[in-house]
């Protein structure tokens, strides 16, 4: 079985190699498959790359075959064997190279790796190429004076077709990347794309009428609307359109007056930047979902400490009732009539606990919010009670401050105790030092305007530095030696995501202002 599926797998090779040697023999240099453009070895590089070292004698006797079936072996059997020996030997060592930097996926998925195979196939093309055309020189083939431009032709053309042409064999062979392939072609605004730059295409070649590569530059702005849009996958899209228009001109009726090399190094351009454009904004959309999840995670974390606080009235209050009903049962008589109320309010105590463990269970999965109405004097009674826990000591003055009637707040309660919390926390530490009796915070609920309530958080110590007011609420920009920097950031997210915010006011102490929705 093992056999038949090698051979299935050698025949189908040999096809396409064949193929696509066929394709790409124009304009060569001579009688020889010196030529502008040779996508064909990035196939033997990517099967050996897949499968090993048992395909070499494949890939070696493949390319002698091709010389024989599209050039008729213009050097005769023993300079086709020699050339098709070094070649074969030359694509194993760039496929055993790109093997032990490609491991274990196989795949050029990150700026790292991209970089890291082109230079691989530059500099392994260029070794392949010199070799080439040694051999022939050595048959007398190639006279001395033409053997830089020889082996320049034959350099170009199989960087630029490895380089082009690779990128996408190697995503047509990784499943997860055929799937975001096939998921970026299914989006609409992919066939839009992918129809402006085939009428770039076509004003390049064939519309202006004049030496396309003049125009090229044309190519960029789809080519850039695709990566950016699509990413890596956008971009390999966006190439394979590109190596298509090219394979089409060169068969045109006017062919012949194409600039090939030139053309083919443009086409490199493109595919590279495409290419480095796509990966990099994969990579910046996956950092700010790294990001986003550490933010919930940490969210997540702080939301442990108000779970303390919000369980502990609950299991405080089901602690006493539970001592109450002892009691009842112990004296007996009429007062057993009071037991089923005590029994209610147990339970009342218990859905309470429950209702905020599941809270804080669909934070964790899903970082969703539960809006619902709460009274201003109730968050800051909250918040007065947070800030007494983190004191524990006398020497702080606590103000709370409700100005006016206000309604109420259309919010997740807990996740905005949360976010008080944070402030609370802050503004203890600013004033940590003031040890006289003289540290003061204050807690604030005014209009802020119509649709919307302004809490502030102050305090007497120090003030927030110019220096770091503007990186405050980034992610991991802690003032602290304790601390994550994550608190200030997570805080700033909730409040937005209720369609608020939360800012440092530039002042003489430290002031933090909240505005959030209210009905």
């Amino acid at each position: 079985m093992k056999a038949l599926r090698y051979l299935r797998d050698a025949a189908v090779f040999a096809a396409c190699y064949v193929a696509l040697d066929w394709v790409s023999y124009v304009q060569p240099l001579g009688s020889f498959n010196i030529t502008p453009w040779n996508p064909q070895p990035a196939l033997a590089i990517i099967w050996m790359l897949l499968g090993g070292l048992r395909y070499v004698p494949i890939v070696l006797a493949t390319i002698f075959l091709a010389d024989i079936v599209v050039r008729d072996a213009p050097g005769g059997y023993l300079v086709t064997a020699a050339t098709a020996l070094t070649l074969a030997c030359g694509y194993a060592l760039i496929a055993q190279v790109l093997r032990v930097l490609l491991r274990p996926a196989f795949a050029v998925q990150s700026i790292q790796r991209l970089t890291q195979f082109v230079i691989v196939v530059i500099f392994g093309t260029a070794i392949v190429g010199a070799a080439f055309v040694a051999v022939l020189w050595a048959s007398n083939f190639v006279t001395e004076g033409a053997v830089l431009d020889a082996w320049l032709r034959f350099w170009i053309g199989d960087s630029v077709g490895v380089l082009v042409t690779a990128p996408l064999l190697l995503a047509a062979a990784n499943s997860e990347s055929r799937h975001n392939v096939m998921r970026v072609v299914r989006r609409s605004e992919t066939w839009l794309q992918a129809a402006t730059l085939a009428m770039a295409l076509w004003i390049v070649f064939t519309g202006l009428g004049v030496d396309p590569a003049t125009h090229f530059y044309l190519l960029f702005p789809p080519l850039i609307w695709i990566a950016v849009r699509g990413g890596t996958s956008g971009a390999l899209i966006a190439v394979a359109i590109i190596q298509l228009g090219i394979v089409i001109a060169i068969h045109g009726d006017n062919s012949a007056a194409l600039p090939l090399l030139e053309l083919q190094a443009f086409v490199a351009s493109l595919a590279l930047t495409a290419l480095y454009l796509g990966m990099m904004v994969d990579e910046r959309q996956t950092a700010a979902a790294n990001l986003r999840e550490t933010l919930r995670l940490a969210a997540a974390g702080e939301m442990a400490g108000a779970l303390a606080h919000e369980l502990n009235q609950p299991l405080t209050a089901l602690a006493n009732y539970g001592r109450s009903a002892q009691l009842i049962l112990s004296a007996g008589g009429k007062t057993l009539d009071q037991l089923p109320s005590v029994i209610e309010q147990m339970l009342a105590e218990g859905l309470r606990a429950g209702e905020v463990v599941r809270r804080l269970r669909d934070f964790f999965r899903t970082g969703t919010t539960r809006l619902e109405f709460v009274q201003v004097e109730q968050i800051l009674s909250a918040a007065r009670n947070i800030a007494q826990h983190i004191s524990g000591q006398d020497n702080v003055a606590i103000t709370t401050t409700v100005e006016g009637d206000l309604p109420p707040l259309y919010v997740d309660r807990m996740q905005i105790e949360l976010t008080l919390r944070n402030l609370v926390a802050n503004a203890f530490e600013a004033v940590a030092d003031r040890r006289d009796g003289s540290a003061r915070i204050s807690i604030t609920a005014e209009r802020h305007d119509p649709q919307s309530i302004r809490i502030t958080v102050a305090d007497n110590g120090p003030g927030i530095p110019p220096a770091i007011r503007d990186t405050l609420f980034e992610p991991f920009a802690s003032g602290t030696a304790r601390g994550m920097g994550l608190g200030l950031a997570v805080s700033r997210a909730i409040a937005e995501a209720h369609g608020g915010s939360l800012t440092a006011r530039a002042s003489e102490h430290g002031e933090f202002e909240m505005v959030l929705p209210c009905t």
